[in-house]
């Protein structure tokens, strides 16, 4: 067995001790551990990791599903070394050990197994190293010319365009009508597809995360930005869409396809979870809710509330440990899977507690990742999330329909997926039909 010293990260190196009593733990040593559920289904997410921190320590070994184990790194300082490449880890998953020791009924069937399944091709969220650079290129620059003042009136409009869809009924089922369908039409606009196309795309992406037919959904993905190659903007340039389809970096069209179907199927997971979390707390506290209506200096403080709080990404995506290595008093092995819990950066005494760790602000939530896989384009999320909450509460004062504790959160161990916000409010009329006309 290898050891790995980590500047500024107790616990790691030394030797492994010959007395039994001493041994570190491994992560198939114990007989029960915390299941991954109890953390996705958790009203009080904090409470469990501060549980967890308790009894295990800063990584706790928790299951994923019968015979598939994983690491939680809820230790704000540790999540940061890891994701900028300090330990020897991996996002290739396809190196995870659980493959071996996990029945095929269980594979990508299983919603929680999912984000560990392998990929058939370098994928820009799978790689690491050049590969990874050059496959995060062209996102990199095709979001960096997507204009601000065009995402703002844009999300404005067809957030409008879904409120006039129930704002009649005086009833809605918020996540189904207006945060799940919100990033797919907001997105697609600036990404340059039409609404048919926008449609297409993310029903591919969806097939591909849910692992169905992910072959089908690159080549249906790769034949639409066939299309997209010549589209032009109305003054004439390219469309962010475009400009991925013929991007030098891209070795096929495969790829491009692949980085968008990466793109929309995370970035849209993102947008959806942020926004409910954000309408949920907005429902539940009313001094939150107060924040949120205060402009948008309170919006943004707010939303950031809601990535320290009720972070919206439980985990960032996987990794792999590629070699063993020491952390405190457990041994990760090769092959093991490491989860990152941004989402309990909120409840770690180290940075949240009476003395807080320097670094504790206001954008150090780590929700939008850390290192090369961080997100990247954070401020456009921010604009859309907000413009889409602000949009709904200047039309409707809703309340919420059901008792609190029994709404659920879905099975996926990255985000903080709300199945359902059933609310009430008093009957609107439609809106005009001049939404474009919004400027933010």
């Amino acid at each position: 067995m290898s050891s790995t010293t980590i500047d500024g990260i107790a616990g790691i190196g030394g030797a492994i001790s010959g007395d039994p009593a001493h041994r570190p733990l491994k992560l198939d040593d114990p007989a029960t551990v915390p299941t991954i559920t109890e953390l996705t289904a958790s009203h009080d997410a904090g409470a469990l990791h501060a549980r967890l921190r308790e009894e295990w320590g800063d990584v706790a070994p928790v299951e994923l599903e019968p015979g598939a184990r994983a690491w939680l790194v809820t230790e704000y300082r540790t999540i940061v070394a890891m994701a900028r490449g300090q330990f020897p880890l991996t996002t290739a998953t396809g190196t995870w050990g659980g493959h071996e020791r996990t029945a095929p009924s269980a594979g990508s069937d299983s919603p929680v197994l999912r984000p560990l399944a392998p990929s058939a091709r370098p994928t820009v969220e799978q790689t690491d190293g050049s590969t990874h650079d050059r496959l995060r290129t062209p996102l990199d620059e095709a979001l960096g010319l997507i204009d601000d003042v065009e995402v703002a009136r844009t999300t404005r409009a067809r957030c409008e365009e879904l409120i006039d869809g129930f704002a009649a009924t005086g009833v809605a089922d918020l996540v189904r009508e207006y945060v799940a369908p919100m990033p797919h039409l907001t997105l697609g606009a600036v990404l340059g597809f039409d609404a048919a196309t926008a449609q297409q795309v993310f029903e591919a992406a969806t097939r591909r995360t849910a692992g169905r037919q992910a072959a089908s959904a690159v080549h249906e993905v790769s034949f639409l930005l066939s299309g997209q190659a010549a589209a032009r903007r109305p003054d004439g340039g390219p469309t962010p869409a475009g400009r991925l389809a013929r991007h030098a970096a891209y070795q096929s069209t495969a790829e491009a396809a692949d980085g968008v179907l990466s793109l929309t199927a995370t970035a849209a997971l993102g947008l959806q979870a942020w926004l409910a979390q954000t309408l949920y707390l907005s429902l539940t506290d009313e001094r939150f809710a107060r924040r949120l209506a205060g402009g948008r200096l309170g919006t943004d403080e707010a939303l950031d509330e809601v990535l320290w709080t009720a972070s919206p990404v439980s985990t960032l995506a996987p990794r792999i440990a590629v070699e063993d290595f020491l952390y405190d008093d457990k041994l990760v092995q090769a092959g093991d899977a490491m989860l990152l819990a941004v989402g309990a950066v909120g409840s770690d005494p180290s940075i949240r507690g009476d003395g807080p760790w320097d670094g504790s602000g206001g954008s150090a939530h780590l929700a939008f990742g850390v290192g090369a896989h961080a997100c990247p384009a954070p401020h456009l999320s921010r604009l859309i999330v907000r413009t889409a909450a602000e949009t709904l509460h200047r039309r409707l004062t809703p309340a919420l329909a059901a008792r609190a504790e029994d709404l659920r959160w879905a099975p996926d161990f990255r985000f903080r997926l709300l199945e359902a916000l059933p609310v009430v409010f008093r009957p609107e009329p439609l809106s005009t039909p001049e939404h474009e006309s919004f400027v933010p």
